[in-house]
């Protein structure tokens, strides 16, 4: 029986059995017998924690991370259900060997927004196995789950909670900190029952342990045998934590709900650029957002056109008017004229003594006595292979609901208009630094200077970024594969 921690060891376990595994990986996953000292690659995760944790993140308000071992499992997908009906965070240790049976459960669950952590490969004793293989032990998963879902590991959880200095050493190594727990709900030892007695176990545990502490850290499973007691107890667990107001947390500390990019979501902040009806743009002239990175011009042929470091973000359909200009008439209107003065195009609202404001997130407003009357959200939506992020850019979801942008201070930021910053680039940052999106399709994060301080290690040619509705930084081919994300 796969476990989590010591504090339920109570069956016994082949070591010479669980090592034998070790010889018969699946293709799909790497083997943990690889090279003692595995390269590092960069990672999108935080600075990692020192020393083993066994608390949820959080502050002064109470916080409760729910955490589920030993998957994917036979019930994986029934408890990624009810966390998305409640709209409550969570995170997955797995082991390497399920994942490398079961990847479409990882990628379901690295889509619908949850953490993935380091569980082992085949679930040995750490302690009990050489430097070099329990290095390899941990380190296999990490590059499965890079391969599988385009994401590095945060956190490692070793099997049964034995560990010593070098495990943490290890996992410190992989940038990934070490999480333990404090509520154990003992759901494994139902062994796959369901009855009632099992179910009120579970949650009496849960309830009685969590609701006495500020931070839980609750420890459940997800095996590869069913676990209908775990699947009926978890709705029950979240109402209680909910009722009593905790806030539910990953183990990166996140307590946005699984939609941090919601449509409908509260806009961004910006400044603007105004332009008054006595104003007319003509051939060849331009407006510059306050932040620079957007660019209104007409054009020579006659379109209207708003661009972001030189590709057109919006454009109005006049394309074969040479010398049109564009203006906000006396009635409000925003349009563009022909040289004869026919209106070619025109915005669908206005109002008398409106005027055009163009903001630096892209976007074009018709506004008057503090109404808009008319918006066109024309902001990047994406970052395409070669392009750059200066600070103070940013390209945002396509409902303008999150977005990435490049601090003064040297970071990268993902930003949620609902729920504040989803994640941060990891390690020494300079200011002043630009995020550039590389030919073979790395995230970089460049000083002033020119050195490189971040790379997301995602090569894959003509890549693009995005951003996805549950609040990640997705790097992507062309075909729409995952090669990186944020977590």
């Amino acid at each position: 029986m796969r476990r989590g921690g010591p504090r339920g060891c109570r069956t016994p376990i082949r070591l010479a059995a669980l090592a034998g595994v070790l010889s018969s990986v699946l293709a799909l996953g790497p083997s943990p017998a690889a090279s003692a000292s595995p390269p590092v690659t960069a990672t999108s995760c935080p600075s990692p924690l020192s020393g083993a944790q066994y608390a949820a993140p959080g502050g002064t308000t109470p916080t409760v991370a729910l955490t589920f071992d030993d998957g994917p499992g036979a019930s994986t997908l029934a408890i990624l259900h009810i966390l998305q009906a409640y709209n409550v965070r969570a995170s997955f240790f797995n082991i390497g060997e399920n994942e490398a049976q079961s990847p479409a459960a990882v990628i379901a669950e690295a889509q619908d927004g949850f953490v993935i952590n380091d569980h082992s490969w085949s679930h040995p004793f750490l302690t009990g196995l050489s430097p070099s293989a329990e290095l390899g032990q941990i380190a296999a998963v990490g590059s499965q789950q890079r391969a599988l879902v385009g994401s590095s590991p945060c956190g490692l959880r070793p099997p049964y909670g034995a560990y010593n200095q070098t495990t943490l050493a290890d996992a410190h190594s992989l940038s990934m900190s070490t999480w333990m727990w404090d509520v154990d709900t003992q759901d494994w030892m139902a062994e796959g029952s369901g009855s009632t007695a099992w179910v009120n176990h579970i949650v009496s545990l849960a309830e009685s342990e969590g609701g006495a502490l500020a931070h839980p850290l609750v420890l459940m499973h997800n095996q590869t045998i069913a676990m209908p007691a775990t699947v009926a107890a978890l709705p029950i667990i979240i109402q209680y934590f909910r009722a009593h107001h905790y806030r539910f947390v990953d183990l990166l500390g996140r307590s946005a709900p699984l939609d941090a990019c919601p449509a409908g979501s509260p806009s961004f902040p910006n400044a603007a650029t105004l332009w008054s009806s006595a104003r007319t743009l003509g051939p060849g002239a331009s407006l510059v957002s306050p932040d620079g990175q957007y660019r209104l011009t007409q054009w020579s042929g006659g379109s209207l056109v708003v661009s972001a470091a030189g590709s057109p973000t919006w454009f109005t359909p006049t394309a074969h008017h040479p010398g049109a200009r564009a203006r906000v008439l006396p009635s409000g209107y925003f349009v563009v004229q022909s040289t004869t003065g026919r209106i070619l195009w025109q915005s669908s609202a206005g109002h008398r003594g409106d005027h055009l404001a163009f903001g630096d997130d892209g976007s074009l407003r018709l506004e008057s006595g503090g109404h808009v009357w008319w918006r066109r959200n024309v902001a990047a939506t994406s970052l395409s292979a070669g392009g750059v992020l200066r600070p103070g850019w940013s390209i945002t979801s396509d409902n303008g609901a999150c977005r990435l942008e490049v601090s003064p201070a040297g970071q990268i930021l993902l930003q949620s208009a609902a729920y504040g910053t989803l994640w941060a680039s990891p390690g020494p940052v300079a200011a002043h630094s630009s995020a550039v999106l590389e030919r073979n399709g790395e995230l970089v994060l460049v000083a002033p200077g020119g050195a490189a301080t971040w790379v997301s290690a995602s090569t894959g040619l003509s890549a693009r970024l995005t951003l996805d509705p549950v609040g990640r930084a997705v790097v992507e081919t062309p075909s729409g594969h995952w090669i990186w994300s944020t977590p």
